[in-house]
């Protein structure tokens, strides 16, 4: 006889792959679901599909010893786990020679990229590898505080939500080694630089320079408290309970250490982010039907983190060049913005610099893991869930509109599978 090790425990904690139970429907799955979750049972399957439900609390099963209790074990042995999935997916990448890929899904605050992070770093424990090896696994693991600085956001819903939707592909050896890595953002939250739902927080990485910055560094970048900047007001909300700023700024100068960055590059990214902050406090005044800078002042740090000269940025903010053709010649006619247009271009050099900035960040992460070792990969997309807001715009109709599509690839690849299957066995019968 086979030991599973549910057979004496489905009364106390329902049953552990929902396809077993006797009647399937939304109650009867909901029910399974409350009753392992209060249980502390936070992981279900459906067949190959593990269902996490996020207990908002530190589980006491995500150590060494349970990281042991997966690698190697067959699916039945064990209770649904995010270590059994990473296990069966790292085993099968090796044993068919195929890459493979795992799709996490769910509306915000769920613990999509919470479970991301506890698959990549099951598959860097249990992976063997040298000294080399060991580096590009701690480029992987630390690449998650960086780019969870400059990405993710305090949401109505969740504290640490990530405003990009990112694909992880880790490269493998023929010994199964991690030699190298690759990741693919997209769909960053521009608009949260300039502006903030109440109740929400700006990017984590403003709090944790004007919070975690040394008494050098907040005089050379001109930083201030919280309140000053326009850019941190929207939100009316700074602090995050159980969040140190302060101490995660540590952490990110020290995962760009880690990436390779050298002083000079993490004092030029910092440089951008503080001329973003200060770039939001430059405000506007109606002169003759025509936008012009409230206080010259205001653009001095701007243009001194930004480097560029200041009489510039004051025009290039308040008017704008258009290319006039005409008969075959071209004209060049500058044409001076209203204070709406002139807040629409501040607000959009700011979003500009900042997705820039990202897109740096994430190269010069690829940078660190590249690779020239042809093998198979495991793929991670962590992505947004569903958003409604009280107010939505194209973010969120682009956001809504890739998750209607991983919707549709999971029925592809799930359901309609099941139905070749069933339909296998009719003809066969």
């Amino acid at each position: 006889m086979v030991y599973h090790w549910q057979s004496h425990n489905v009364k106390l904690s329902g049953v552990d792959d929902m396809v077993l139970l006797p009647k399937i429907n939304e109650d009867a799955i909901v029910e399974n679901l409350k009753k392992r979750y209060m249980d502390d049972y936070i992981f279900t399957c459906i067949g190959p599909v593990l269902v996490s439900v996020n207990p908002f609390k530190q589980m006491s099963y995500f150590g060494e010893k349970d990281i042991e209790t997966y690698q190697g074990a067959a699916p039945y042995e064990n209770p649904p786990h995010i270590y059994g999935l990473a296990d069966e997916m790292y085993r099968n990448m090796l044993i068919d020679n195929e890459n493979h890929c795992v799709i996490i899904s769910g509306e915000s605050g769920a613990g999509k990229t919470v479970a991301a992070k506890y698959i990549m770093g099951y598959i860097s424990r249990v992976s063997g590898g040298g000294e080399r090896v060991q580096h590009i696994k701690d480029v992987i693991l630390q690449s998650n505080p960086l780019l969870e600085a400059f990405g993710n956001a305090k949401t109505v819903r969740n504290n640490n939500s990530s405003r990009f939707g990112k694909y992880v592909e880790i490269q493998f050896g023929s010994g199964g080694q991690p030699e190298g890595g690759k990741i693919s953002n997209f769909l960053l939250e521009k608009s949260r630089v300039v502006t903030q739902n109440v109740g929400e927080r700006n990017f984590h990485i403003f709090y944790q320079m004007c919070t975690g910055a040394n008494p050098e560094m907040k005089k050379d970048l001109g930083l201030a408290n919280l309140d000053y900047y326009y850019y941190l007001s929207h939100g009316k909300n700074h602090k995050v309970d159980g969040t140190n700023d302060a101490h995660d700024f540590q952490e990110t100068l020290k995962a760009m250490t880690v990436m390779g960055l050298s002083e000079r590059e993490q004092s030029n990214i910092l440089q951008l982010v503080a001329g973003v902050l200060h770039l939001g406090n430059i405000q506007f005044v109606e002169k003759g039907n025509y936008a012009d800078v409230a206080d010259l002042g205001s653009l001095d740090f701007p243009a001194y983190l930004f480097e560029i000269n200041k009489d510039s940025m004051q025009t290039k903010l308040t008017s704008r060049l258009f290319d006039s053709k005409w008969g075959g010649k071209s004209d060049k006619i500058d044409v001076t913005l209203n204070v709406e247009q002139a807040l629409y271009t501040r607000d959009a050099l700011a979003k500009g610099v900042y997705s820039r900035l990202f897109d740096f960040l994430v190269q010069k992460v690829n940078s660190a893991m590249e690779t020239s070792v042809q093998g198979q990969n495991v793929g991670i997309l962590d992505i947004y869930g569903f958003e409604i807001f009280e107010k939505n715009g194209f973010e969120q109709f682009c956001i809504n509109f890739v998750n209607e599509k991983l919707q549709q690839i999971f029925i592809e690849l799930t359901l309609k599978a099941e139905q070749v299957g069933k339909s296998f066995k009719l003809q066969k019968h």
